[in-house]
């Protein structure tokens, strides 16, 4: 294909342009740096440093020298083949286009599905990077040729410092942000280093003191006499930990179609990605056309949302087996599974933490109930590691998207352990009280900009809404699950445990539940009018307010079916031990919550909305 130069050369009636893309020869540290290299052997900044000037790192790669056409056919193809290559849809003016290959969803019902897309789609297309990669045809031959990709690398982007505060984020040399806890020993490291760089540059400032004293000379002797001062290891060689995106593109080509994988990310934006918006629209449009994006984590993302995303669509393709439609997205789940093992994939990036995030949901909705929790508890390592769980306010490295973007993916990762420990009996692994991270802003994604957080407009309801109060309600289930254990006839509290458990489990709530109960009370009252199941609501035409309304709804009455059912087990644990009025209200309030939740279910599968629940229509309240 005609390179952009070659084309427009050739409609101005030139010779076409033979272009020479000069092969990138700078050293390892200067590209990590990001700064000119002179291209010695070594260069003038790494001998300026003191530093190891090493060529091991893959640079980028020429393009193929294309030689001179000078016939009119020639030129004619080379211009038709710059027009094909163009999106469709670019000089149309219009909004977002549809897919041109329809998809069919699996409902029941006869009344029709009218996905509803988020705002941003009308100004940002969905286009994937398939025209700046190689063609697929190339490597279809050889089946296995990404079986092991561990050899696959690319060069590393540059770390860069952020200041310190209490909370103790930092940028590994990855350019990742992660966390350390104060029992890690790595804030009173930071500390004692910090404090021995003050005291060097007050004894070099002060001119009450012509020399030095002996301690801080014999240190700067020894730092000028290391290879380089700042390099605690200086022969440990860095380990090549990214792989190229052409390659990550190519091995998820392979198994889904570009075509196919359009059709299955915007049916993903205008459905399930209502239950987790832990995106910015916007920012995830421009990085899905992007190759530069396509590394290690973005593409599990994509392919964590084909999975998800293929329970809904009654295309063949989305089967391992065409026959079996339970198979969907199978091996859209093996192909996530190698991608986590390329390098660079167990980073904890957002996208790493998303992309974990969903595969465990559908991993869980198809009742491979391990794996899925498994995939659950890595999501919560990655989050934890990358100080999600923390505030960023005393920070000045994120930007109002990114800041937005932790907040609500660590809230839907919150959720989900939550949702984990009380349908599955496990105890939760994130703790509110070990978190001091902020609700997301009731803001939608048009107005937050990499410059400012901006104001919803008066008068409309930010979707981000639906989202904060379904985390307020798992708050809430946390404090239940927060509760004394039953009691039991054959309790010793006299025992070693007993005394443990109660001095060493914190806060606990009171014996009925009494102020869980009043939390939700004040949830019901704090939640706006819109978001309400209400008459004005049931007979609105908005899909999305529909279905988050009685989502909300089904979840306030489960966590009160839970309240009302632990009292009920504590009268049949404690036979006397309450009225027999307590014990009969305790059944009733159970049984009138969960028959709540019947209904409402019914009810939007009636519509033919379960497919804005997710994959696992029940587990989801």
């Amino acid at each position: 294909m005609a390179t952009p130069d070659q084309a427009e050369s050739s409609m101005n009636g030139g010779a076409p342009i033979d272009r020479r893309f000069k092969l990138n020869r700078a050293c390892d540290r200067c590209r990590r740096r990001r700064i000119k290299c002179d291209e010695g052997h070594p260069c003038k900044s790494c001998t300026n440093s003191n530093s190891s000037c090493t060529f091991e790192e893959v640079g980028k790669k020429s393009l193929p020298h294309k030689s001179k056409r000078s016939t009119l056919e020639e030129r004619m193809q080379q211009i038709e083949s710059f027009i094909h290559a163009l999106p469709a849809g670019l000089f149309s003016g219009g909004g977002f286009d549809e897919p041109t290959t329809p998809i069919r969803t699996q409902s029941g019902s006869s009344t029709p599905l009218n996905p509803v897309a988020p705002s941003s789609l009308s100004s940002h297309r969905l286009i994937n990077p398939s025209r700046f990669f190689p063609p697929l045809e190339s490597s279809l031959g050889n089946s296995n040729i990404y079986e092991d990709a561990t050899h696959l690398h690319q060069p590393s982007h540059a770390a860069y410092p952020v200041p310190l505060a209490s909370s103790y984020l930092y940028l590994d040399d990855q350019g990742s942000t992660r966390w350390q806890g104060e029992m890690s020993g790595f804030p009173l490291l930071d500390i004692l280093i910090e404090h021995r760089e003050a005291a060097a540059m007050k004894q070099a400032d002060s001119p009450a003191s012509s020399k030095p004293s002996p301690t801080l000379a014999a240190e700067s002797e020894a730092d000028a006499a290391s290879p380089t001062p700042h390099d605690w290891f200086p022969d440990r060689k860095r380990v090549q930990d990214s792989v190229r995106p052409e390659d990550v593109w190519m091995m998820i080509a392979n198994v889904i179609q570009p075509d196919l994988m359009d059709n299955l990310v915007l049916l993903w934006l205008k459905t399930t990605y209502y239950l987790m918006p832990f995106i910015h629209i916007p920012s995830f449009l421009a990085d899905y056309p992007n190759p530069n994006k396509w590394d290690a984590g973005f593409g599990s993302f994509i392919v964590a949302i084909c999975c998800l995303t293929s329970r809904h669509v009654d295309d063949p393709r989305v089967r391992s087996d065409p026959k079996d439609n339970f198979s969907a997205g199978a091996h859209f789940f093996d192909l996530f599974m190698k991608l986590r093992s390329l390098p660079g994939a167990d980073r904890p990036t957002l996208y790493n933490v998303q992309s974990v995030l969903l595969v465990a949901v559908y991993a869980l909705g198809r009742g491979r109930l391990s794996k899925g929790l498994a995939l659950l508890s890595e999501s919560i390592t990655l989050c934890v590691d990358a100080g999600l769980h923390r505030s960023v306010d005393h920070y000045d490295h994120f930007d109002p998207i990114e800041t937005e973007v932790r907040k609500r993916t660590f809230w839907a990762v919150y959720a989900w352990d939550k949702q984990a420990a009380i349908y599955f009996g496990r105890p939760p692994m994130i703790r509110l009280r070990d978190c001091d991270v902020p609700e997301p802003e009731l803001v939608d994604d048009d107005y937050i900009t990499r410059d400012a957080l901006g104001t919803q407009p008066p008068g409309k309801p930010s979707l981000m809404t639906a989202f904060v109060a379904t985390n307020r309600l798992y708050i809430v289930i946390e404090g239940v699950l927060d509760v004394h254990p039953i009691p039991r006839p054959s309790a010793t509290p006299t025992s070693f445990l007993s005394r443990a458990t109660s001095a060493l489990s914190g806060f606990r709530q009171s014996k009925d539940l009494k102020e869980a109960e009043a939390l939700v009370d004040e949830w019901c009252t704090a939640l706006p009018t819109y978001w309400a199941v209400t008459a004005e609501t049931m007979a609105s035409r908005d899909v999305i307010r529909i279905t988050q309304a009685e989502r909300l709804h089904c979840l306030e009455h489960f966590v009160r079916m839970l309240i009302h059912r632990y009292r009920f087990s504590l009268h049949i644990a404690n036979p006397g031990a309450g009225s027999e009025q307590a014990k009969e209200a305790a059944m009733k309030g159970a049984q009138r919550s969960a028959l709540q939740i019947i209904a409402k279910h019914l009810e939007i599968s009636s519509l033919g909305l379960m497919t804005y629940y997710g994959v696992s229509e029940i587990l989801d309240t």
